[in-house]
């Protein structure tokens, strides 16, 4: 609907605008272009159109899921460009605009459209408009898959001699999961741009909306009695507008006041995602068991026993499923066993965000040129309805529902100030100032789950017990019993920057810069005093950070630049153990044409972020925190690509790219493997027990210390060949390639690498065919190809966890002994849809301009 909306005003504008125009103009239009005829323009203007229109003819195998993920284009008839251009000719007069500007592309069923309008009458105004349409699909099934091993089920019939057996799906898709549709628009318009007084007004709106998946766990949602897998249905919106008046009172300044308002809006809400419901009542309603996260199928401990009847002999001999009534129907779930009916929760909120801002620069003064702006927000946050309802059976609960509202505030207040100095020719000195106060003061009051209960008796502990109900209560994680519940966050940061700079050779330019920093975080009551040993809330941590960056650009001949830079700066003291305390940053960029006609450049990007402090001792003693220490954290981005474009003629030309990035993290953890016989966990080298391990003050015998880590070597290259053996023919063929070969740790033995190491490839070839002047006929063919690397995971695994005293046996993970049940000893792919695909794709279109 937004895309023929944003179509209707761009054609209703062009015919406005032709129509007033030539209502201006005395002397009669040519003839109204009929079918067959070219389009004339109106009398003083020069009309100029194109369309391209074609389609696309694909082919794909393997994973469309992972296809749609990086492509997303599908066979079909496009709509692949079109434009609208009128300008007024020179010495015309007295029109309503000078020149209109209208294009699009992508229209018919591509992920990505756009169409921007422009038009513009000289001293008087000028207007620009744009439309986004953006489709996303994203399914990377490994994301957030619990990796459950293939077969597991319940038994239909009695457990002891079932007639049949439910198995549970693996899931084959990301539980986040999104097929989602961005919408955005954005307009405006200047008045007087070139006055002394120039007003500017817009109007921005952006939508989303789609389904989605969500996890839902049972402990910190009302879901019954075993996590769910939810369908989000997103709907959030966004409508800003701003005004802006410029005031230019004397030469070299400007004046600049504007008012942003933002409006938000949250509508999305969850509901039970269908591929929950695996069963049904004996009353034909659908049922979910839940448990889709977990290594143990549904069993007897989510059943009422007392109140199964007949289903129920002892803990061995039981009914929980009976087969279907008719032939490819649901099988029927015991009465008494706890399910979920249906779910929602929605949580509609608006947040209304208006900023003042103030702006000023000037170069008034000689040898000075300063600038600088105030802003102020004052936001409020308002949550008025929050519902969440479960029905089902949780034991004894049928229903249960949760209520209640929430606010927020948001308060910030900014400014930044720069002035340069020109003290000589040669010499310049600069300060920047930058200064921010957050203040996020908020207060939620959720109810308590308000319960509709089953009798607590033998027999009526049941989905389709009859008799009244009572009322009952119940709290999850994170409730506040229906009592006010307040909190507060704020953030100061004050930033100032003191640069020298050196420009008196013509070959080079140096500078200098000492940059301070100061960073409060505040949270909780109190917030005005330093953080409690051991918490983290309460109270505020305050960092104070130096550090210096040298610049250099120089010019070694008319012909080559290079651009250098390196930054260091120290923090003394961290927000979190793996927030960075140093870091230095290296920069290079250059550019070399020794020809008009060739073009090589280079970058090399290293930034080091390193804390290697360990975790406050205070709190290790007061039994607060897992590990004592070292953290050892550890991160760093490095880059390396050159490329060059050489074309001697314009019949020919190559371009060509290659690019090498390390992306590394890593950090010394303690973690609970969850080993057992039946799935066993991923261990340490040693096998050992973490020292002192605590969580919230109670012991975990966890593995550890180990380096938590992450590596993604990444290559990526290109070559392009452009060719055009007659004027009517032009040719390029190419290819691009990106490898990732990377590793990380796993503290999920069934986990694969997925992505970090796969290939991702796509050779092309393209023809433009002029029959004449202004008649072009375009193909493309274009190859997609994404795989994934071999076998990968966790080398060693246990059956059991370690005690202080006791270490945990290893035992390779590639063992015989786990065949099935670990990354090695699988596919590739995992406990999930494979994601390799191959893709073959067409486009043919012809280009017509009149």
């Amino acid at each position: 609907m937004a895309q023929h909306i944003a179509g209707s005003i761009g054609m209703g504008t062009l015919w406005m605008v032709t129509g007033v125009a030539a209502a201006q103009i005395a002397t009669p239009l040519a003839q109204v272009t009929t079918p067959g005829t070219q389009p004339v323009a109106p009398k003083g203007y020069s009309l100029h159109e194109t369309i391209d229109a074609g389609g696309h003819i694909v082919n794909t195998t393997g994973s469309g899921a992972m296809y749609d993920t990086l492509v997303n284009i599908q066979s079909g008839p496009r709509v692949l460009g079109e434009t609208f251009q009128l300008h007024a000719l020179p010495g015309t007069q007295h029109t309503l605009v000078d020149s209109l500007s209208a294009f699009s592309s992508g229209f018919g069923g591509d992920p990505n459209n756009f169409a921007r309008l422009d038009f513009s009458k000289g001293k008087l105004y000028d207007f620009s408009g744009v439309f986004r349409r953006h489709r996303q699909y994203f399914d990377y099934d490994l994301l957030g898959n619990p990796n459950i091993p293939p077969g597991q089920s319940i038994p239909i019939g009695p457990s002891n001699a079932p007639t049949g057996s439910l198995a549970l799906p693996q899931l084959e898709q990301s539980p986040f999961l999104t097929n989602s549709v961005r919408r955005m628009t954005d307009t405006s318009l200047t008045i007087f741009p070139l006055s002394k007084v120039t007003y500017r007004v817009g109007y921005s709106q952006n939508v989303m909306q789609g389904p989605s998946l969500l996890p839902g766990s049972s402990v910190t949602s009302s879901i019954g009695a075993n996590d769910q897998l939810f369908q989000e249905y997103l709907r959030n919106s966004s409508d800003d507008f701003y005004g802006e008046i410029d005031w230019k009172p004397i030469g070299e300044t400007t004046l600049t006041y504007e008012e942003q308002v933002d409006h938000i809006k949250i509508d999305s809400y969850l509901t039970l995602a269908p591929s929950n419901f695996l069963v049904q009542e004996a009353n034909g309603a659908l049922a979910a068991p839940g448990g889709w996260d977990s290594y143990t199928p549904y069993g007897i401990s989510s059943c009422n026993t007392n109140s199964m009847g007949t289903a129920y002999t002892n803990a061995t001999t039981y009914t929980i499923l009976s087969p279907p009534q008719s032939p490819g129907g649901l099988p029927i779930i015991n009465p008494a066993c706890s399910v979920a009916t249906s779910y929602l929760r929605s949580q509609p909120t608006r947040i209304l965000y208006p900023t003042e801002i103030f702006r000023f620069q000037s170069a008034r003064v000689k040898n000075i040129a300063m600038n600088g702006n105030v802003r102020y927000t004052s936001a409020n946050l308002n949550l008025p309805n929050y519902y969440e309802n479960f029905q089902g059976l949780d034991g004894t609960i049928r229903s249960n529902t949760f209520t209640g509202n929430a606010t927020a505030k948001r308060k910030v207040t900014a400014l930044d100030y720069g002035i340069v100095w020109d003290a000589t020719p040669e010499v310049h000195f600069a300060e920047q100032i930058s200064f921010s106060n957050v203040q996020q003061p908020g207060t939620a009051n959720i109810s308590k789950g308000i319960t509709a209960n089953t009798p607590a008796t033998a027999g009526n502990e049941t989905i389709n017990y009859s008799g009244p109900l009572a009322p009952g209560a119940v709290t999850v994680e994170g409730s506040p019993n229906g009592a006010p519940l307040p909190d507060f966050f704020g953030q100061k940061f004050l930033t100032n920057d003191l640069t020298g700079t050196w420009d008196g050779w013509s070959r080079a330019t140096l500078s200098l810069t000492y940059r301070y920093r100061l960073q409060k975080i505040a949270q909780g009551f109190p917030r005005d005093t330093p953080l409690p040993v051991g918490s983290d809330t309460d109270g505020t941590v305050t960092i104070h950070g130096n550090g210096g960056i040298f610049s250099a650009a120089l010019r070694p001949n008319d012909h080559w630049t290079i651009n250098a830079s390196v930054e260091v700066f120290y923090n003394d003291n961290a927000f979190t153990p793996v927030s960075p305390r140093e870091m230095q940053h290296y920069r290079l960029r250059t550019m070399y044409r020794p020809k008009p006609w060739v073009t090589v450049s280079g970058v090399f990007n290293d930034r080091e972020r390193h804390n290697n402090t360990n975790n406050n001792q205070a709190a290790v003693a007061a039994r607060d925190v897992t590990y004592a220490g070292p953290i050892d954290h550890v991160d760093h981005s490095r880059l390396v690509s050159f490329g060059g474009a050489l074309f001697p003629a314009g019949r020919y030309g190559v371009d060509f790219n290659y690019g090498y990035s390390d992306v590394y993290a890593s950090t010394n953890i303690c973690y609970n493997a969850a080993a057992s016989a039946a799935y066993p966990g991923a261990a340490s080298p040693s096998g050992t027990a973490c020292p002192g391990a605590t969580v919230r003050g109670t012991t975990y015998y966890e593995f550890g210390p180990v380096k938590d880590f992450m590596s993604a070597p990444t290559q990526y290259g290109s070559v392009g060949l452009s060719i055009s053996p007659l004027e009517s023919i032009h040719s390029s063929i190419g290819y691009t390639i990106s490898s990732v070969s990377g590793s990380r740790f796993f503290n999920d033995p069934r986990d694969v690498n997925g992505s970090l190491v796969s290939t991702y490839q796509s050779p092309y070839v393209n023809l433009a065919w002029t029959v004449h002047k202004a008649w072009i006929w375009k193909a493309e063919y274009k190859f997609y190809g994404y795989g994934e690397g071999g076998p990968s995971g966790a080398p060693f695994c246990s059956t059991s966890n370690p005690t202080p005293l006791a270490p945990a046996p290893v035992v390779a993970c590639d063992s015989p002994a786990f065949a099935g049940r670990t990354g090695l000893t699988i596919s590739p792919a995992g406990f999930t849809a494979p994601r390799n695909f191959h893709a073959n794709n067409v486009t043919l279109g012809m280009h017509y301009e009149f």
